[in-house]
């Protein structure tokens, strides 16, 4: 091969070599994950499925002394909590498929609630036909019909949520990165890393101390993008980020978590599952303690599928529903006596209007009573003759 091909050659493997290399490689385990999660953030376009569920419950001796506690732990696992859905924030759209699940042997029951949000309108669609019993309306006219709760627009274009939206990926990385590097490893493979196609995957590892800064350093990043948005209502902001404060410490007195994520990641730096053991305990009862286990696996990047295609014909507004008759609203019986008191009060033409006249009219001759003319008075008696009293014999 002669010298210049050569060279080409090389240089060409090493453009192919370098298009090829992991924007990951050579990064620590924090940098890999915090560059992962931004990332996703930014992007943000692709179809989701999970559960959550109870893994492990611990209770207390007092407890368990008046309820088995494999019972209970029986029970709480046999609920699960099923996800799926989209995410095109290019769009400002999120849909969420929740199902609740309980389910025994030969037992199983279930709820289903899909919804679609549209972020910076601030409205909602939700396929409510699982309340058509309690909503007759919905199994009527409007049966199949999505359920749509808007905010007034004219409020929401005044508000920033366009500017809000493109911050929160900067937001999602200051939380991360403000948590210690050291709680950030690489694990080897596993059965659900290999299973979504992962290459690596980040562990991330968290004490109730270090749960308790990450929450504090949230509501930090959350309130400072709210103050550089809040316009004429910055005093609210800062009520309001003087209030938080207090009660982020109380709820953090009264319940504690300690979490494990691994996140799964691909060779090119993309999100493809999340892994997470979360247990939450109460302070006052150290025996206390539940743990969750969740899952989520994110599919078509680039090209999130939706399951809800909410149009003018397949919607109605929430304002329009009829409330049922236990929320006040009307009954059906009320609604049909409603039209028959309308049909006998409808309009008749001129016609009708004499010909009933005519007919009452006759109606009420034969009806009337037949006037004799009053009979002759009778002549008056004479009156008797007096008679004479007789003579009354006297004794001698």
């Amino acid at each position: 091969m002669k010298p210049r091909a050569l060279a080409v050659a090389v240089t060409l493997s090493g453009l192919l070599l370098g298009g090829c290399a992991s924007p990951l490689a050579n990064k620590t385990a924090d940098a890999a994950a915090i560059h992962t999660i931004e990332q996703n953030a930014r992007l943000a376009r692709y179809n989701f499925d999970g559960e959550v569920r109870v893994k492990a419950i611990r209770l207390p001796g007092k407890v368990e002394s008046l309820v088995e506690g494999d019972v209970v732990s029986e029970v709480a696992k046999s609920f699960s909590l099923e996800l799926r859905g989209a995410v095109d924030m290019s769009k400002s759209r999120v849909e969420m498929t929740p199902t609740f699940r309980f389910s025994r042997p030969n037992t199983e029951t279930w709820l289903r609630l899909p919804m679609l949000a549209e972020l910076n309108t601030l409205t909602l669609w939700v396929d409510a036909s699982v309340l058509d019993l309690a909503f007759p309306v919905l199994r009527g006219e409007h049966k199949g019909k999505y359920v749509m709760f808007q905010a007034p627009q004219d409020k929401v274009k005044k508000l920033p949520i366009d500017a809000v939206l493109a911050e929160l990926p900067q937001v999602a990385k200051n939380i991360y990165a403000a948590v210690d590097s050291k709680a950030y490893t690489f694990q080897p493979l596993d059965e659900a890393a290999r299973k979504v196609g992962a290459s690596y995957r980040i562990r991330l590892t968290l004490d109730p101390l270090a749960e308790a800064k990450m929450s504090k350093q949230a509501v930090q990043e959350l309130l400072q993008l709210a103050r550089r948005h809040a316009g004429e209502h910055q005093k609210e902001v800062e009520e309001f980020a003087t209030a938080v404060g207090p009660l982020l410490d109380a709820s953090q007195e009264e319940l504690q978590t300690s979490s494990q994520t691994d996140l799964l990641v691909s060779r090119s730096g993309k999100l493809l599952g999340i892994s997470e053991l979360r247990e939450f305990s109460v302070p006052k009862e150290k025996e206390l303690a539940v743990t969750v286990a969740s899952t989520v696996r994110l599919s078509n990047h680039e090209q999130p599928v939706f399951s809800m295609q909410p149009t003018a014909n397949n919607v109605v507004s929430f304002t329009e529903l009829q409330p049922p008759s236990w929320l006040g609203g009307k009954r059906s019986s009320d609604d049909e006596e409603e039209a028959v008191e309308g049909e006998d009060e409808a309009p008749l033409d001129e016609a009708a209007l004499a010909a009933e006249a005519a007919e009452e009219a006759e109606e009420a001759a034969a009806a009337a009573p037949v006037v004799k003319k009053p009979a002759k008075a009778a002549k008056a008696a004479k009156p008797a003759a007096k008679r004479k009293p007789k003579p009354v014999a006297r004794a001698q």
